[in-house]
């Protein structure tokens, strides 16, 4: 549906897109764990079994499904099914990918050498790659709605898919423009040029008597021409811009002002547009929404109201998300002394290694900790075996079984993880056994 300052469809792969009911994405930074929430009709608004605790490379939000890159480079895809897009096609299964963007009911994505690869709903040729496309190198991607944005090589744009207002087709005035990002939108293509500087084009068929002397979607506000920005994303309404200053810029179809009060003068890091919500990460790495919430998809829950977030992609009327994990310390050991511990064989290690789980200071109860020897050569046991399942109390303790050792020496280490939380991160208590 819109943009991200995390954007997918730029050039440097630094920002993520959203989409109309349907959004854009692309290649993240780094790496994080997923999350989501809003709506979850076709299980798009959460996280699937096979990929909780697994840290993923990069993501988009579509219409009603997700489409993500996994550490190994490959795809995973999930929710609404109807047109095959959250069905990986076979020849892509193995296929590392370097970017995504989820449409509606389609994805494109650019292979590791550069191509493209297209599939999901075709009926105005958007699930599929033009001919005059195919093999060549691509920079950006962006998929929206029936509609699809991109960069080649030579920094000139492209565009394809359904164009019942000129949404698919580069207007002559953009031909010869050299871009670094894309956004495609639901009301305008939204492009960040090689200067730095906004550019856009209106649905002209559609425009309904909108001009540019309305200053609105269809082109760029006065305040903003001569300003370079960073991170766009075009989603339904409003569009949403980053300033180089890190300041956000939103506006309407009809021109006007939609940026929210409260956040006029802070950072921001990120931005992604939905259809008819918008998610940001602000400077603090944490989230602020607001927009359409019929499916709560402006409401950030109480369990990321805290967290940093490292990528966001507003879908239809969900999010998707990468939180990295915690660096703070947010699992530790009640006592200290127990990390290091060395001990003879047949032993019982003599300090226990009970942790505190907390975020922000405040303690986190009801959470499921697991305790896993590694390393051991089979010769360390909690309570029979070398995994352990606890649960955080009301002072967010979790209470570890005993550890014994068994007759092999050597170094081994406790990991404690909570595995619905893995943006918590991994506690690593070091061991010895010793050899007499």
């Amino acid at each position: 549906m819109g943009t991200v300052a995390h954007h997918v469809s730029t050039v440097d792969e630094r920002r993520i897109e959203g989409e109309e009911e349907a959004l854009l994405a692309s290649a993240s930074a780094g790496e994080g764990f997923l999350d989501a929430w809003g709506d979850n009709g076709e299980k798009q608004g959460s996280v699937p079994d096979r990929l909780k605790g697994v840290k993923v490379a990069a993501i988009s939000a579509g219409g009603y499904h997700n489409l993500v890159i996994k550490p190994d480079g490959t795809l995973d895809a999930w929710g609404s099914d109807g047109s095959g897009q959250s069905t990986v096609p076979p020849r892509l299964k193995k296929v590392k990918i370097a970017a995504v963007s989820a449409g509606r009911y389609h994805n494109l994505v650019i292979k590791s050498d550069g191509t493209l690869d297209a599939w999901g709903y075709n009926k105005d040729g958007q699930g599929a790659v033009p001919d005059r496309l195919k093999g060549q190198k691509i920079l950006a991607i962006s998929a929206y709605g029936n509609h699809n944005m991109v960069i080649k090589q030579d920094g000139l744009l492209d565009a394809w898919g359904e164009n019942n207002c000129g949404e698919g087709k580069v207007p002559p005035e953009h031909e010869n423009t050299k871009a670094i990002a894309v956004s495609a939108g639901g009301l305008r293509n939204l492009m960040i040029k090689q200067s730095g500087h906004l550019d856009a084009w209106w649905y002209d068929t559609c425009a309904s008597g909108v001009s540019d002397e309305d200053e609105g979607q269809s082109w760029v506000p006065k305040r903003l021409k001569d300003t370079k920005v960073t991170a766009i994303s075009a989603g339904w309404d409003p569009n949403m811009v980053l300033k180089a200053d890190g300041v956000l810029d939103a506006w309407s179809y009809e021109g006007s002002d939609k940026t929210p009060n409260d956040l006029k003068k802070v950072k921001i890091m990120a931005v992604s547009a939905g259809y008819g919500h918008n998610v940001v990460i602000k400077q603090d790495g944490t989230l602020d929404a607001w927009g359409a919430d019929d499916k709560g998809q402006s409401t950030v829950p109480p369990r990321l109201k805290s967290a940093k977030v490292a990528f966001v992609s507003a879908g239809g009327k969900h999010n998707l998300l990468l939180v990295p994990g915690l660096s703070n310390g947010a699992i530790s050991l009640m006592n200290p002394a127990a990390s290091g511990q060395t001990v003879g064989r047949y032993t019982n290690f003599p300090h226990a290694f009970d942790v505190r789980v907390q975020v922000d200071g405040k303690p986190v109860k009801d959470l499921g900790i697991t305790f896993t020897v590694e390393g051991s050569s089979g010769s360390a046991f909690l309570a029979g075996g070398t995994v352990y399942g606890a649960a955080t109390d009301k002072d967010g303790i979790a209470t570890a079984s005993p550890l014994r050792t068994g007759p092999t020496s050597g170094n081994f280490t406790v990991s404690v993880t909570a595995p619905t939380r893995q943006e918590l991160g991994t506690l690593q208590i070091p061991l010895t056994i010793a050899s007499a």
